[in-house]
């Protein structure tokens, strides 16, 4: 896992990148990682989940993301002030302190800076794929992605009912970090060997769990079909 400062630094350089593609792009782009939505949508969606990530940390009550404005200059500002009203409260707030938020106890503040550190690079990577411009998350940001991905999201997604035990053990290998996760149910989680491998950059096989990649882009060995069935689930929200 990345340190405190290590997230603060990459949540406040995404949130600034994305600001600045917005700004550039026509807010009408379709984002395609994102059916039916435009660039002026994945800025709200954004800008929206930052307050209410702010709200879990400073009232203990989210409520509803706000949407925002519908555009144009006032989105912008908008976008800007929320982002940087979130670095604030998460740079001055003691990480232990009590927070709302929707990971297992102990229920603090430092969840959120781990959190919307990889909701922003995600939807950055979202606003960059929309403009035609190459996604590029750091090995060592998107290992962390692919931990949070296994670790919290996928057993959360599976305690929700919002998806069946996986019907697979895949083992998944980051060729740029040197490490490895087992993709696994709880019931999974302690068998010997897996029904296949996937094998890729830390930042290809993030993108694969967050439906951002095909995983049939990455390198398989072992049962093809089983990789892709446990991929084809919604691993993540």
């Amino acid at each position: 896992m990345l340190s405190r400062d290590d997230y603060l630094v990459v949540l406040d350089r995404d949130a600034g990148e994305f600001l600045r593609l917005v700004r550039q792009a026509p807010l009408d782009a379709p984002v395609p990682d994102c059916p039916g939505w435009d660039v002026g949508d994945l800025a709200r969606h954004l800008g929206g989940i930052h307050r209410w990530a702010h709200a879990a940390v400073t009232t203990g009550t989210p409520g509803e993301p706000p949407t925002g404005p519908p555009g144009g200059d006032e989105l912008l500002a908008w976008f800007d002030a929320g982002a940087a009203q979130l670095l604030d409260v998460l740079r001055t707030t003691d990480p232990d302190s009590p927070a709302w938020t929707f990971g297992p106890p102990p229920r603090t503040a430092s969840f959120w800076v781990r959190r919307q550190t990889h909701e922003t690079s995600v939807h950055l990577g979202d606003a960059r794929r929309a403009l035609g411009i190459d996604v590029a998350v750091g090995g060592a940001v998107a290992d962390d992605g692919v931990d949070e991905v296994v670790s919290f999201f996928v057993p959360r997604q599976v305690r929700l009912e919002r998806i069946a035990p996986l019907p697979h053990t895949v083992r998944l290998e980051l060729t740029d970090t040197a490490t490895s996760y087992r993709l696994a149910s709880d019931d999974q989680a302690s068998a010997s060997g897996a029904a296949a491998t996937v094998t890729g950059t830390a930042q290809d096989v993030l993108l694969a769990l967050w439906r951002r990649k095909p995983v049939t882009e990455l390198t398989i060995e072992g049962d093809e079909d089983a990789a892709r069935a446990v991929f084809a689930l919604a691993l993540t929200p």
